[in-house]
């Protein structure tokens, strides 16, 4: 006997891929999973606690939840599988200047390294939450710069969004720190867009190639993706992913327009004149 799948079911699972996604991320208490969710906390401890009961997720004491084995393994799969058909952004990195608090932001870094750069500059690369950080000090200046984690989507506007929220959530204990002063958060370089795409597959096929460079970007067949134009303007990334809808476009005005011609070409004549 097959067993129906009920659409509470299905909600559940497409809500705990969502949780499991965002505890990856390092949101990994209720508070700072509600705004991304958008369901009440009595749903929200619902799916929790369900998603505990499945093996997928542990809760310690502080209200803080993390992924067991199984869960990592769910996390890996749907990246492996359904990220091989979304929109990707890489190398996305933001950074702020420091105008004090150098030696509190120090700790809140883990791990932080040392090195000394050929420019006079010193350079210390750690991790804060999951991300990797990068603090940059010189004679005049200091900047603290994070790169976000690759991020997957569908609509590229969305995933710039939650990049940059990503990133703003994750300094919000530092913003409130009243020992240090930050500045303005600005993007310090232009992010990869890596766009699964039928013309990178096709060309990528016929030239045997694993990489193509052009002006209009590189199409690239790289580890866990399948073939994608890659590009660094959000603009440019927008019409590479409509170019199907165009070409589609295209042909129903081609047809529109042969069809019109056909008929003027058959048409009857007018009445008084003959052929």
């Amino acid at each position: 006997m097959v067993k129906k799948i009920s659409k509470k079911n299905c909600k559940h699972t497409v809500i705990a891929i969502k949780i499991i996604q965002l505890i990856f991320e390092g949101y990994d208490s209720p508070s700072s999973m509600y705004e991304y969710l958008g369901i009440s906390k009595e749903k929200l401890n619902y799916h929790l606690k369900k998603m505990i009961v499945n093996g997928l997720i542990l809760k310690y004491s502080q209200g803080i939840y993390e992924l067991t084995e199984a869960g990592k393994k769910n996390n890996a799969t749907y990246v492996k599988e359904d990220g091989k058909r979304m929109v990707q952004l890489e190398n996305m990195r933001f950074k702020c200047k420091i105008y004090d608090g150098f030696e509190k932001i120090m700790e809140y870094i883990r791990n932080p390294k040392k090195t000394q750069l050929n420019n006079g500059v010193t350079q210390y690369t750690g991790k804060l939450k999951n991300l990797s950080v990068r603090v940059f000090v010189s004679e005049k200046n200091q900047t603290l710069e994070i790169t976000c984690e690759k991020k997957l989507g569908t609509n590229h506007y969305e995933i710039y969004y939650d990049a940059r929220k990503q990133v703003e959530d994750t300094l919000i204990r530092m913003i409130k720190d009243n020992e240090i002063t930050l500045g303005i958060l600005e993007q310090s370089m232009n992010p990869e867009w890596a766009i699964p795409h039928t013309f990178a597959e096709i060309i990528l096929e016929n030239t045997e190639s694993s990489q193509i460079r052009t002006k209009n970007g590189v199409m690239n067949r790289s580890k866990g993706r399948n073939a994608d134009w890659e590009v660094d303007d959000i603009i440019q990334a927008e019409r590479i992913m409509n170019i199907p809808n165009d070409i589609e476009k295209i042909h129903q005005q081609l047809g529109q327009m042969i069809q019109q011609y056909e008929n003027n070409e058959f048409k009857e004549p007018s009445s008084g004149i003959y052929m």
